[in-house]
Parts: structure tokens; C-alpha cells; sequence
């Protein structure tokens, strides 16, 4: 199961808000309301903060679904390579969705830092990491 998923992603003083908003409400069910927080870089540059939250089981574990049907097979092929370097002690599982290509409508990994970031906190009990890994991998129908 799944208790919740976070969505992450930041509109420097270069991009466009609206367009970050777009290729976020891209990768997110409909209707999902998106937070804005004004913050600034380290040189004072203005940063807008974009957050949402799926909180319902039902919904993560739909989102989880629209992933794998959604990424190309080779992005997924990669993804599920890397689930036990995706999972931490915690039985978060992380992943970055490329906010260019959202914007422009496909879901696509990435591993740039100018993305969309995704942590995903299973339900797993006891909270361990190979729990917490056996469970993402039923959600991608990975085997070991």
C-alpha cells in the first residue's frame, strides 16, 4: 500500500510559472491542487516552489498504474532496474520526471536536478527497506 505521494518542482526567475504549473499538472491526476511558495536562491533570485499531494490509497495507487502504463518501455525497463536504489530505509521510493517533457506531454525519467521530483511513502510494516521494496516492486510487477 501506499500512505501518500509527494510532487516537487521549482520555476527559477528564467521559466515561467504557468508553464512549470503545465508540465506539473501533466504527470498529476486532474484536479490535483498544486501549492505555490515564493522563496529565493542564493543570490537572491526569486523562486516559486510548486508542491502536490495525492493523499488518498486509492489515487496513489492509481498514479502508480498511470506510471507504468505511461513511461516509455525503456524508461520503465531502467526504472525497475533501479527500484532497489530507489527505495531508502524509510520506504520512500524517489523518482525525477523531466519537466521538459511534461511540458511538452510525454512522462519520461530523468536524472537532471532540474526536474520533477516524486517521493512515494509505502505502507510497509515493519518499515523496512526490504518491505518497502518487495511492495514497490508488486506495484511494477517487477520480479527480483
Amino acid at each position: 500500500m501506499i500512505h501518500y505521494i509527494l510532487f516537487r518542482t521549482q520555476a527559477h526567475a528564467t521559466e515561467d510559472v504557468s508553464r512549470v504549473q503545465e508540465a506539473l499538472e501533466t504527470v498529476l491526476p486532474e484536479d490535483t491542487p498544486i501549492e505555490f511558495e515564493e522563496t529565493e536562491g542564493y543570490f537572491g533570485n526569486p523562486i516559486k516552489i510548486l508542491t502536490a499531494r495525492i493523499e488518498k490509497k486509492k489515487a496513489a495507487e492509481k498514479y502508480i498504474e498511470f506510471l507504468r502504463t505511461s513511461l516509455p518501455e525503456a524508461d520503465l525497463n531502467e526504472l525497475i532496474k533501479e527500484l532497489p536504489e530507489r527505495v531508502d530505509d524509510e520506504c520512500n521510493f524517489y523518482l525525477r520526471l523531466s519537466k521538459q517533457d511534461a511540458y511538452l506531454g510525454d512522462v519520461r525519467i530523468t536524472y537532471a536536478e532540474d526536474a520533477i521530483a516524486v517521493r512515494v511513502k509505502l505502507a510497509a510494516y515493519p518499515a523496512k527497506y526490504e518491505n518497502g521494496l518487495k511492495i514497490i516492486r508488486e506495484y511494477f510487477h517487477a520480479e527480483e
